[in-house]
């Protein structure tokens, strides 16, 4: 690994969004000419420090010369937007938004994406659709099978169809509570069955690591290893042994630090 920069610089900054949502985010940069780039996609529920992960990482990479982009997801932290609003599609719109914004911004080269959770899956979507763009993918316990995950094993739901009190729940408050600081919409719900990432996996030509492990995950290890499985790409899977609560993090920036500088 390289020797690591003397400094790095932390800037707030904001993306305008396709449909021209503002979204909050945080570049940060080596000292210099940065190497290369990346763009960090956090979870489902959360904001762009990822419950303190991103920050650490973003240091890391930019000590190594790799600039980032971090951005609030619309209804997350303090972008604008509304969670129930939120759908596979305009997460993609999100990804192509904030990849316009580094070019522009920090470099014209493309960009590596690292995700987590919810926005994993999409990451590799984009990653399979738009390969110019990306040199290399991170997905960190990531959630592939939306049907699966919101629909098949969510007692809320028969043979794909909503149950009459959900259904009531959906149309009086407008969304559906996941978790404590996620909520989902008709949009997304709808989505889920006919957006499956598993299937375009093979297409993604970008070297691809997956990381499970990283934190707290509803997503089960066997999804991560059947979605490595499918790839194509240069890929590898690095599983973090639990307790994971406490001893995740070191092993996961280290992990992806070399990826991403082994891919450039």
């Amino acid at each position: 690994m390289p020797a690591p920069t003397a400094e790095v610089l932390h800037r707030t900054t904001t993306v305008r969004a396709h449909d021209g949502l503002r979204l909050s985010a945080t570049t940060v940069l080596p000292t210099g000419t940065p190497s290369s780039t990346a763009l960090l996609l956090h979870g489902e529920g959360a904001d762009r420090d990822q419950n303190g992960f991103y920050p650490r990482l973003a240091a890391e990479l930019a000590a190594q010369g790799v600039a980032t982009l971090r951005v609030d997801l619309p209804g997350h932290g303090t972008s604008e937007g509304r969670q129930e609003d939120l759908s596979l599609s305009s997460l993609l719109n999100v990804i192509s938004a904030s990849l316009t914004h580094l070019r522009d911004n920090v470099s014209a080269a493309p960009a590596a994406l690292l995700a987590t959770g919810l926005t994993g899956g999409v990451a590799a979507g984009y990653a399979a659709r738009r390969a110019d763009e990306v040199t290399a993918v991170v997905l960190f316990n990531p959630l592939i099978d939306y049907q699966e995950h919101f629909a098949d094993t969510n007692p809320s739901w028969s043979d794909g169809f909503l149950g009459p009190e959900a259904s009531h729940t959906l149309l009086t408050d407008g969304h559906l509570r996941v978790s404590d600081t996620f909520v989902v919409g008709r949009a997304m719900l709808n989505e889920v069955f006919w957006l499956q990432p598993r299937g375009v996996l093979p297409v993604i030509t970008a070297p691809t690591l997956v990381v499970h492990g990283a934190g707290p995950t509803d997503v089960p290890v066997s999804s991560s290893r059947s979605a490595v499985e499918a790839l194509t790409c240069p890929s590898r899977l690095v599983e973090i042994a639990p307790p994971v609560d406490a001893h995740w993090q070191a092993p996961a920036i280290r992990v992806t630090t070399e990826w991403l500088l082994d891919s450039h």
